[in-house]
């Protein structure tokens, strides 16, 4: 639904208020925004037009009115405008990252922090996953007796070690061979291609070393799959300053939000896990735990693979733009940081 270009503007001005005071949104608030182009008669009418097309809501009789969550979603999708974020910002930000650099779970640590100081709303970020089809090429190392080292090498650079039993006891010799048979593997197939039936048509391959070889296949493939993203979270406090999370009950229920890392981790994927920044509103939030939240998200990426996403959770009444400028900036701090660890 598009709305003519005085009603849009005055929908702004009273979600821009509402957005600051937390406080219901009257007339005359409006009108001193418009340096009287507009007559009061005529914005209360419009207001009341606003009301009628479920953009605005009355909460007394008395009182301004308040944005609904199609208002927010109309003010995102076709009034907001994301700015560049100043450059003394930028600057310190940058600085943040550089003290981290070449450190993965630090800069991960440092992005959730971060997001939540500057926003002053929760934070949450995903971390890179690990998957078999992600695999480059690996190494084993014998440990003692059947017990083995395989060491992952992705292809965004990230390594994984797996211990691993197997039915034999291996040699260094062994266990270069077994190695150079799988990197061979990967260096023609997609890594999710190599199966049983793969491993049994092998030349020059003894029976026992097929064994083997589907041992470490297999074992790899269910380590790595078993591998979930770590979900980091912070920032929940940071709500409570907010009126609307003053009673008990939210408090207890975001306390619940911050604990149930998988819904999370879900919300932060979705289902536009390639959308560069996305924003739900509400109950346009999966999980009935969000539902009276709104959520930024963006994703990160190596060498153009998307591997993780950072979010931020907070009121409907959220500072949209803000929010959406500090995460495209930051997304872009962190892709720059895992290019220098991929490059070193």
């Amino acid at each position: 639904m598009e709305l003519n270009e005085r009603k849009e503007r005055i929908l702004e001005v009273i979600i821009r208020s509402y957005i600051d005071t937390a406080e219901p949104v009257g007339s005359r608030t409006v009108a001193k925004q418009f340096k009287q182009s507009i007559s009061a008669a005529t914005i209360r009418n419009e207001m009341s037009d606003l009301e009628d097309m479920g953009f605005l809501v009355q909460p007394h009789t008395s009182a301004g009115r308040i944005p609904t969550q199609k208002a927010y979603r109309y003010y995102v999708d076709s009034i907001m405008k994301v700015k560049q974020l100043e450059e003394v910002l930028k600057r310190d930000i940058h600085e943040g990252y550089l003290k981290v650099a070449g450190d993965l779970e630090d800069i991960m640590t440092y992005t959730t922090n971060l997001l939540s100081d500057l926003t002053k709303y929760a934070s949450v970020v995903l971390s890179p996953k690990v998957t078999w089809a992600n695999c480059k090429h690996l190494q084993i190392i014998p440990v003692f007796k059947e017990r083995v080292l395989v060491v992952v090498v992705t292809t965004e650079g990230f390594v994984e070690n797996i211990e691993l039993n197997l039915s034999k006891e291996l040699t260094i010799q062994d266990s270069l061979r077994l190695s150079n048979i799988i990197n061979s593997l990967l260096g023609g197939l997609h890594a999710s291609e190599i199966n049983h039936n793969l491993i049994d048509e092998l030349a020059n391959v003894t029976l026992e070393e097929k064994v083997l070889l589907r041992e470490i296949v297999i074992g790899v493939q269910e380590a790595l799959f078993e591998h979930h993203s770590q979900v980091m979270s912070t920032g929940v406090t940071n709500l409570l300053d907010y009126p609307e999370f003053a009673d008990t009950d939210r408090v207890r229920h975001l306390v619940k939000v911050s604990q149930k890392k998988n819904i999370l981790a879900e919300a932060l994927i979705g289902d536009h896990y390639s959308e560069v920044l996305r924003i739900t509103i509400g109950d346009e939030n999966k999980g009935e735990e969000l539902k009276e939240l709104s959520l930024i998200t963006t994703t990160y990426e190596l060498q153009d693979n998307i591997i993780g996403a950072i979010g931020v959770i907070g009121p409907t009444r959220m500072q949209y733009d803000h929010v959406s400028s500090m995460l495209e900036y930051i997304r872009h701090e962190i892709n720059q940081n895992l290019l220098k660890i991929l490059l070193d």
